[in-house]
């Protein structure tokens, strides 16, 4: 309350107001001065760099060799699109260019990454390397017949295979009670004729015969047991087998 001196009224002194608080200016990124933000994207240069570098790397050991001309690696590559799309050629002439070396499994995971082919199994053995097709993805139930699928996958694997120098051999699995369409008389049979289908899709494409050879091994060679349909159904496949460089000859 105010005080009252001779009976007039004297208003309150007026306090001084605190002064606005105000939120500091916001540095924008990229803006100049000292206060400016670092490039949370400058890594990229560097990275590409190196990568650049490596790949300069291996093209340079192995131009001893004798690579594929550019048109076929191009060829073999295509139009399409992905993570290792700028590598890709790369790629290609690593694997072209070194027939006795043993083609890796990532190698292989890269370009199957990049076709998207996940209906396709690799794996490493000791004999080579394995790619492994189902035959309940690729084929028409008891018959060799491929289908829209299958042709498409291995017209893309055949890009991959016929700029190898690797031996190759073509394999045929069945189950123990597939069920087979005529004019077929059994499995070995069966498993025999889907191999051959791949294998001469593969010639079409441009592997070269002289490097591929053609086994059917009906049910003796299961994956896992022939009790539960989900083994069977892991059993009734096709091997593509890139053999290793101690493996002359398919």
């Amino acid at each position: 309350m105010s005080e009252t001196t001779g009976g007039e009224r004297h208003a309150p002194e007026a306090r001084p107001r605190p002064a606005a608080q105000t939120e500091p200016p916001k540095r924008e990124r990229g803006g100049g001065g000292g206060g400016e933000q670092p490039d949370q994207d400058a890594w990229m240069v560097t990275m590409a760099d190196l990568l650049v570098l490596l790949m300069t790397f291996f093209v340079l050991i192995f131009a001893a060799q004798d690579p594929l001309p550019p048109e076929k690696l191009q060829e073999a590559f295509g139009q399409t699109t992905g993570v290792f799309s700028m590598f890709r050629t790369g790629f290609l002439e690593r694997i072209s260019v070194a027939p006795r070396r043993d083609i890796s499994q990532d190698l292989v995971q890269v370009f199957l990454d990049e076709i998207g082919a996940l209906d396709v199994e690799v794996i490493q053995e000791e004999r080579g390397l394995v790619i492994t097709l189902p035959t309940d993805t690729f084929f028409a139930p008891g018959s060799p017949a491929l289908n829209r699928r299958a042709r498409t996958r291995i017209d893309q694997l055949s890009s991959f295979l016929a700029v190898t120098k690797h031996r190759i051999r073509v394999e045929g699995h069945t189950d123990t009670r597939e069920r087979v369409q005529p004019p077929y008389p059994g499995i070995w049979e069966l498993s025999v004729a889907r191999a051959h289908r791949v294998m001469r899709r593969l010639v079409r494409n441009g592997v070269a015969e002289g490097r591929l050879a053609l086994v059917g091994y009906g049910p003796a060679k299961p994956l896992f047991d022939n009790v539960s349909a989900r083994g069977r159904a892991r059993n009734r496949r096709v091997e593509i087998v890139i053999l290793n460089r101690r493996n002359p000859r398919p």
